[in-house]
């Protein structure tokens, strides 16, 4: 099963390309999971559809889930899968309380570490011809990535550090699982996220507008995913705008257009959507919209 994501700065069309993409391809008989793990997402007004952290069954369309991640869901969600397991793994050398759950559950980047633990699950589980997940902003989905790679790191740390006092944990554990266990577990999960993020069945899109700070900002995003291993197969210009008769418009076209060329010098599989007369909400608008991205698959 792929995975398709769409990347890019808040308000170049992430949201709405992969609604577009989701929806089309669930028409031509695709199974498709949807998922955003924006933290202020705006998927259940696109599709017109109220969602929640669970995948459901989008009403009106042929063979399309979705679901909205929201932070404080993921919270919730984390406490009930890792919460006893940090707790085990915590109160084998130091005097912890269970309340120390909660405190962990809310330390910057455990939400956003959950929500790919959350989006691998649903890979390796299987069940759709199709993830497309519609990532944060820019610098929310470079965070989240970085998080995983220090995540990484943290495991083999914590590891030599049990390694080292293994034989104190021995005498102290009375029959509890072993934190080398655990440990090596999430060290395994996120190896596989990473594995999966960095693989063929992923398949990265960046979404961008013809301005100059939004070319800047997408070559960086391109570079620093590839620091980590992550290619980009395509990119999208969104809302071009060309020929117009309004003569307060000509130097937008002008902008554009320029910007346009500066994107197609440095990034192959350009792909451009003009700036389009309608709303691409609703099962119609998204449908239309679709026939931009049609052969993005």
């Amino acid at each position: 099963m792929r995975l398709v994501s769409f990347w890019g700065k808040g308000g170049a069309g992430k949201t709405t390309c992969s609604a577009s993409l989701a929806a089309g391809l669930s028409e031509e008989g695709m199974d498709i999971l949807l998922l955003t793990t924006d933290p202020t997402p705006t998927l259940s007004d696109v599709l017109r559809f109220p969602l929640g952290p669970k995948p459901a069954k989008v009403n009106g369309f042929r063979g399309l889930w979705a679901a909205e991640l929201s932070e404080s869901a993921v919270i919730e969600m984390w406490k009930d899968r890792f919460g006893d397991e940090v707790y085990e793994v915590a109160s084998s050398f130091l005097p912890v309380e269970r309340d120390f759950i909660d405190y962990v559950a809310r330390a910057p980047g455990v939400a956003d570490q959950f929500m790919l633990y959350l989006l691998y699950e649903y890979w390796r589980a299987g069940g759709y011809d199709l993830i497309v997940w519609d990532t944060p902003a820019s610098s929310g989905s470079i965070r989240l990535l970085r998080i995983e790679e220090e995540f990484y790191s943290h495991m083999n740390d914590a590891i030599r550090m049990y390694l080292r006092l293994k034989g104190f944990l021995e005498k102290i554990r009375r029959g509890k699982r072993d934190p080398l266990e655990l440990i090596e577990e999430w060290r395994s999960l996120a190896r596989g996220i990473m594995d999966l993020l960095t693989s063929d069945f992923h398949h990265l899109i960046l979404v961008a507008i013809p301005e100059r700070i939004s070319y800047l900002l997408t070559l960086r995003m391109r570079d620093e995913l590839e620091v980590m291993g992550i290619s980009v197969r395509a990119l999208i210009v969104n809302r071009l705008f060309r020929g117009c008769g309004c003569e307060k418009l000509s130097r937008m076209i002008e902008i554009h257009a320029k910007v346009l060329e500066e994107f197609k010098a440095s990034f192959n599989h350009v792909r451009v959507i003009e700036n389009v007369d309608y709303e691409p909400v609703g099962k119609e608008g998204l449908l239309k919209f679709y026939e931009y991205l049609r052969e993005l698959i």
